[in-house]
C-alpha cells in the first residue's frame, strides 16, 4: 500500500483548518485516513501547527510519502517551533483578591436594609393619616358586574318550511 502524509481540508467555508494525516495514496483527500498525526491553522499568527514527530518518523520508516505543504511543518515541528502535541492551552490565573480590592464600595444599601428601613418608616408614621386613606378607599365605586337580560327571550332557531 502506497501511502502519504499530507493535508486535509476542514473547517467552515472561508475559515480552513487542516489535519496532518497519513492515509493510502488511493484515498480521496477528503476520504478516508490511517491516522492523524497534527493540525495547522493558516488563521493563527503564532503556533499555529502541531505535528507527532514520533509517529511521522514511524510513517517514513514504513515507506510513507510526504507532501510539500507536510514536509514544510515536519521540517519546522523538529526546529522546534509549533506546539507540543497533546499539551493543553494554559488557563489564565485569575488573582481573585485583587478583583475583589477594586471593586468600588456600594452606595445604596441592600434590598434587605432597605426594606426593613421602609417597615420603620411606616411604623413612625401617624396615625391619622391611615384613616384618611381608609376613607379614599371606600368612597371609590366598586366595579359592577355586567346585569344579565332576563327579560328578552332567548332567538330561537327559525323552523324549516316543507315544500
Amino acid at each position: 500500500m502506497a501511502t502519504k502524509i499530507r493535508l486535509r481540508r476542514m473547517g467552515a467555508r472561508n475559515n480552513p483548518f487542516y489535519r496532518l494525516v497519513v492515509a493510502d495514496s488511493r484515498f480521496a483527500t477528503t476520504g478516508r485516513n490511517l491516522e492523524v498525526l497534527g493540525w495547522y491553522d493558516p488563521k493563527k499568527a503564532e503556533k499555529n501547527f502541531s505535528v507527532k514527530t514520533d509517529r511521522v518518523d514511524y510513517w517514513l520508516g514504513t515507506g510513507a510519502q510526504m507532501s510539500d505543504t507536510a514536509k514544510s511543518l515536519i521540517k519546522k515541528a523538529r526546529a522546534g517551533e509549533g506546539v507540543e502535541p497533546g499539551s493543553a492551552p494554559q488557563a489564565k490565573e485569575v488573582n481573585t483578591q485583587a478583583l475583589m480590592e477594586e471593586v468600588p464600595e456600594q452606595v445604596e444599601k441592600p434590598a434587605d436594609e432597605s426594606a426593613e428601613a421602609s417597615a420603620k418608616a411606616e411604623a413612625e408614621e401617624p396615625k391619622a393619616e391611615k384613616p384618611a386613606a381608609a376613607e379614599a378607599a371606600a368612597e371609590e365605586p366598586k366595579a359592577e358586574a355586567p346585569a344579565e337580560k332576563a327579560d328578552e327571550p332567548e332567538a330561537e332557531a327559525p323552523e324549516k318550511q316543507e315544500s
